[in-house]
């Protein structure tokens, strides 16, 4: 969301409460309507301070619900958004800093394995941590093909590649096989032609 869309919201919300306070406010008799507004605004405000029963109940439970959402909102438009990181940092100095966005190291990773015999598909996930980075690739295999083999071949050539590519240690590499096709919402690259 952007700074004008976001002001906007947090206007809103501030106005819808400041609207709640005031009826609550007036509903409890705390605020007289004809000393606080001109001569057409306190008509409609006065049968406020007249509420009994179910009446009040129903204005006061919709002014709190409106207020406690109103903050709600209020607090999430406040937190800073932790958005989804898109690229590892590859070198912070005086200078800037280098990334390298996620995408491209699951591609570069997906190329290697797809260059292994017995590999039809791959699909990489990559998760920068504190102590380097974690990889997850899930391999569609051949029938022919055993995991025990392809496996360690896949996270040795992983390793290399994107540590050569960041300059960064690789600490983890799951690999997970299966021989039906991946979903067709993940990356996916295709080996060469068998």
């Amino acid at each position: 969301m952007n700074i004008f869309n976001r002001f906007l919201v947090i206007l809103g919300i501030l106005l819808i409460g400041s609207g709640c306070s005031a009826i609550l406010m007036i509903t409890f008799g705390m605020l007289d309507p004809e000393q606080m507004m001109p001569s057409p605004w306190h008509q409609i405000f006065t049968p406020l301070t007249q509420l009994e029963g179910t009446n009040w109940w129903s204005v006061v439970g919709v002014c709190l619900g409106l207020l406690c959402l109103g903050l709600c909102l209020l607090i999430v438009e406040f937190i800073p958004h932790s958005s989804k990181n898109s690229a590892v940092t590859v070198k912070k100095d005086d200078l800037g800093h280098i990334t390298a966005s996620l995408t491209s190291i699951q591609d570069l990773v997906n190329r290697e394995a797809g260059k292994i015999e017995g590999i039809l598909e791959s699909s990489t996930k990559v998760k920068e941590g504190s102590d380097g980075i974690h990889l997850h690739c899930r391999l569609i295999v051949t029938p022919q093909a055993s995991a025990n083999v392809l496996g360690p071949q896949v996270q040795d050539r992983a390793k290399e590649v994107v540590e050569r590519y960041l300059g960064k240690n690789v600490v983890e590499i799951h690999i997970q096989t299966q021989m039906a096709p991946l979903e067709k919402n993940t990356r996916r690259i295709q080996s060469r032609v068998r």
